[in-house]
């Protein structure tokens, strides 16, 4: 029977989510016709792969949080689908051979394998990061497959909404299955069917940095991740008597609007008259911390700084003490497919949320080196700004830049600014942002503001240039391209009308090619030194890396890598040199730069 899969929407939900019309439309443009899926399961008589093309796997917990039902998926020799089931350890009993084996989730999956005992495949793939490479999900995805029960089947890069949506397959939830025993080995079969159906359709078309960045990174994350990074227990207890004391502090008032959103925006848009700027995606103007830090009123300052040290109290304190190992080392996850720009992310426990500047980065303390080792930090010197000089040609800044020159003050020479307003300005620029904004933060008249950017883009005209023309991508591609790897990105708020969203969007296309670029300078980096140097990195928190090295080691290791990261990526005729530093813990390694 053939059948047609249509849209998982009915259209009136883009009127309370606009953004979703851009996966409706997707929807119905690529209607796929449903891929053949039955399949024979096969008892035990598949012991070696090798030769084979294509194999996919997928895993289980049993009820006591080991490896349970688990299966392999294959086409025979006359390409029937195949499945071998097993549960538990199966010891040397799979042999892999050079047969590529797909995951969906490669990083979960494996480590279930290896920590019972079953040998990981050497060549594998992963068709969640393939379905993030081809934008085949929502433009936000959530790669939380393997989590909490259903959340894989509302979109993203799940694998039940994947298969439903580019196999015609329909399949049940975790959830349904988890109290009947005897429907989990079809469960897990059904999986590893659509992991391989979905490799087998995708490994044609994929681009090439899937090949050459996304999956070649796996290990390098897999190998952070086991690896960890130490924590000081004393210094987290005192931190959260600190946050006690001083939320303690704040009146009912400011608490209140803390946790009441409508609330907080009833008094930001209605009492205070301000003109709403931002939108979250169900279309109520945005509370988010960047809208409050531009707004002069003592109130929301107060809602602001409390809302900050809530924050740093659940983040730094509780969600660290509950990650702890018995080392007092966290095993964070590092994400690659939860940002539209291909930047990592980071969760249970988020570390890229730790403050980098002002008197907060002192909490930089809490992260430590073991005794007889010391961490060691790069930094990428400027790299939002030689990312963007890269892109735009702007001989303003490269030659500053190449001059090693601080970007603020360049551009507080060249407008007759403040070091401070300078740097408002550029992150301004940098991010897409318009007068109105502008005015805001400078606290000048939107008129003044025209006038200002207007002279700036004058004394910088590459950059408005390149302005205009993601302007014009935007509105008429709806997609943009990261340079250097051609990774291409869907602008959802362009498919929507309204004038506010497609600002959103303008805004992102602006911005997506520079972060993007910086993303991949990093990524690149990171994959170098684990193949090449089995360099020992235990954190990346944007634009820094953290390493663990023997103290005897420290100084000469630091030297190699200033002399070596920056040439490791060259693009638009600039390198991308770093800072290193060398310290007891994170926060001495930014004071003590090695020069």
């Amino acid at each position: 029977m053939n059948l047609t899969v249509i849209s998982q929407y009915h259209p009136a939900a883009a009127l309370h989510q606009p953004r979703l019309w851009a996966t409706m439309l997707d929807d119905w443009e690529n209607l796929p016709r449903k891929v053949p899926h039955d399949f024979t399961l096969v008892q035990h008589q598949l012991l070696n792969l090798n030769g084979m093309p294509l194999a996919s796997v997928d895993t289980e917990k049993d009820g006591s949080g080991g490896l349970g039902q688990w299966s392999v998926a294959y086409r025979d020799g006359e390409g029937t689908l195949c499945v071998e089931p097993y549960y538990g350890q199966m010891g040397d009993h799979v042999d892999w051979g050079n047969c590529p084996v797909a995951f969906h989730n490669f990083k979960y999956d494996s480590k279930e394998l290896a920590t019972n005992d079953v040998l990981v495949p050497k060549q594998f793939h992963d068709t969640m990061i393939m379905a993030y490479c081809l934008g085949r999900a929502k433009q936000a995805p959530r790669d939380d497959s393997k989590a909490k029960s259903g959340s894989d089947m509302t979109g993203g890069l799940g694998l039940k909404y994947l298969a439903r949506r580019h196999l015609g397959m329909e399949m049940k939830t975790w959830q349904a299955v988890k109290d009947h025993p005897e429907e989990i080995q079809e469960y897990n079969a059904k999986d590893s069917i659509a992991t391989y159906l979905l490799a087998e359709k995708w490994l044609p078309i994929l681009p090439e940095h899937y090949f050459n960045i996304d999956l070649p990174l796996l290990p390098v994350l897999i190998a952070m991740e086991d690896r960890g990074v130490q924590l000081d227990p004393d210094v987290l207890g005192t931190m959260g008597r600190e946050l006690d004391n001083r939320l303690a502090d704040y009146d009912e008032v400011t608490q209140h609007f803390a946790f009441h959103n409508l609330d907080f925006q009833s008094y930001l848009y209605g009492t205070l008259g301000i003109e709403p700027e931002v939108f979250t995606e169900s279309g109520q103007p945005s509370v988010e911390a960047e809208i409050l830090e531009i707004i002069d009123d003592p109130t929301v300052q107060q809602v602001l700084e409390y809302k900050r040290l809530y924050k740093e109290k659940g983040t730094y304190v509780g969600n660290y003490i509950s990650a702890m190992d018995a080392d007092n080392r966290i095993h964070p996850e590092f994400k690659q497919t939860s940002t539209s720009t291909g930047r990592l992310s980071c969760a249970r426990p988020n570390l890229q949320n730790v403050f980098k500047r002002d008197e907060r980065v002192r909490l930089r303390a809490l992260f430590v080196a073991p005794k007889g080792k010391k961490i060691v930090r790069v930094d990428y010197n400027q790299l939002d700004y030689r990312a963007l000089a890269a892109i735009t040609q702007e001989p303003i800044l490269i030659n500053a830049l190449h001059a090693d020159k601080k970007i603020h003050q360049v551009t507080a020479d060249e407008m007759g600014l403040a070091y401070d307003d300078a740097k408002t300005v550029n992150f301004g620029v940098l991010f897409g942002q318009e007068a109105w904004a502008l005015s805001q933060q400078l606290r000048i008249p939107i008129g003044e503001a025209k006038s200002f950017l207007k002279r700036y883009f004058e004394r910088f005209p590459n950059i408005k240039k390149y302005r205009d023309q993601m302007t014009e991508i935007a509105k008429s591609e709806k997609k943009v391209t990261i340079p250097f790897t051609d990774r291409t990105r869907r602008i959802d708020a362009m498919f929507f009308e309204q004038w506010r969203i497609q600002q959103e969007g303008i805004k992102e296309a602006i911005n997506l090619p520079v972060q993007g670029l910086e993303a991949e300078v990093v990524k690149i980096g990171m994959i170098d030194l684990h193949q090449k140097h089995a360099a020992p990195m235990i954190c990346q928190i944007h634009d820094e890396l953290l390493f663990e090295v023997e103290e005897k080691d420290a100084l000469e290791f630091a030297h190699w890598l200033k002399d070596y990261i920056p040439t490791i990526v060259e693009f638009g005729g600039m390198r991308f040199p770093v800072e290193v530093g060398i310290g007891q813990n994170w926060y001495e390694s930014m004071m003590n730069e090695v020069k």
